[in-house]
């Protein structure tokens, strides 16, 4: 049985990678967000949707763009994510002791709704007046539980913004019912003004879409420095490279991409085998089980039975078919 002491320190390494709080790496979908930000930025648009399947990595692509641009662009822009909620019926009071609560504000409680209004706007402008360009991100994850009323209190801050001679950058992330959301108003005639200003462009993050790509993503891998304190890289937390020096991550691309088929092919035989696309989150699952096994593999076990096991274990499957179950339902609902 591995030592208790080294299960804790694996775990404590994985959970946060896990949950996207450790670090981000660059991958080609990464790499062409951050070029679609930089774009609208250049621009002076106020606002853009990134689009994507749910675990198909939104929110750590918008963080490393966001690094990304600052490194590109020499200079900090403040940058805050707010996580949103589902609102049975949403309250402005709420809504905005909320906002405060996520940009670090200390006094989120205190006051009326105008205070808590004027407090966010003085906040944001005062953070902005800090940079160069003097702009501030907003970034709402899970964009698609805003509702009517929330999207004109948006509205409503960037105008205080615009009066306030700072630039509020709003970034709206979610699955494709935030596209119909825009399709919605765009129909209904009656809300073009978020439309033009939030809405306007959008950027469709996928997954990883080749061998090619995984094995830029594995190179992600085995070259990021975590934890920082330690100075080792992130394979070196569970393989010894001084008693294996061979050992390379990426070189398990080709294998791990044709673990990854076969699970598709098993779920959809009729799915052409070079149109798989690959959620991050499970690419990221798959390779911390697989370090895993190899850190605690006291059966001797051969690297190709722990990669393949790590890729079966990752919930691939489960993704495909919920995929399914999903399509199937749409599609019972248009007939």
């Amino acid at each position: 049985m591995t030592d208790p002491q080294r299960s804790v320190a694996l775990m404590q390494v994985a959970g946060p990678i896990m949950l996207g709080s450790a670090f981000q790496i660059e991958t080609p979908q990464t790499k062409a967000c951050s070029m679609a930000f930089l774009t609208w930025l250049h621009a002076g648009i106020l606002g853009g949707l990134i689009i994507g399947l749910s675990r198909h990595g939104k929110t750590c692509a918008v963080r490393w763009a966001m690094k990304a641009i600052q490194k590109a662009l020499n200079i900090r822009i403040p940058f805050f994510e707010i996580p949103l909620r589902s609102h049975v019926t949403p309250k402005e009071g709420e809504f905005f002791e909320y906002l405060l609560k996520q940009v670090g504000h200390r006094n989120w409680m205190k006051g009326k709704i105008s205070e808590k209004r004027d407090r966010l706007t003085d906040f944001l402008a005062a953070r902005a007046r800090s940079c160069p360009i003097k702009t501030v991100f907003l970034y709402f994850d899970e964009a698609q539980y805003l509702t009517d009323e929330q999207w004109k209190w948006i509205h409503n801050i960037a105008n205080e913004a615009a009066v306030a001679k700072i630039k509020v950058f709003f970034l709206f992330s979610g699955p494709h019912e935030l596209e119909a959301m825009k399709e919605r108003y765009v129909q209904a005639g009656t809300n073009d003004h978020l439309v033009g200003r939030f809405m306007s462009v959008a950027f469709y993050l996928t997954g990883l879409e080749s061998v090619e790509d995984l094995g830029a993503c594995l190179k992600g891998f085995s070259e990021v420095v975590y934890p920082k304190s330690k100075e080792v890289t992130l394979p070196e937390n569970f393989v010894d490279l001084k008693a294996h020096p061979d050992f390379s991550l990426p070189s398990y691309a080709s294998a791990m991409w044709g673990e990854f088929l076969q699970i598709r092919a098993e779920e959809i035989p009729e799915a052409p085998a070079d149109e798989m696309v690959l959620p991050m989150h499970y690419v990221t699952a798959a390779v911390l089980q697989f370090l895993t096994g190899l850190a605690t593999n006291e059966k001797g076990l051969p690297d190709a039975v722990l990669l393949s096991r790590a890729v079966r274990a990752c919930g691939f499957s489960d993704f495909i078919r919920s995929t399914i179950f999903r399509s199937e339902r749409s599609a019972e609902g248009h007939a």
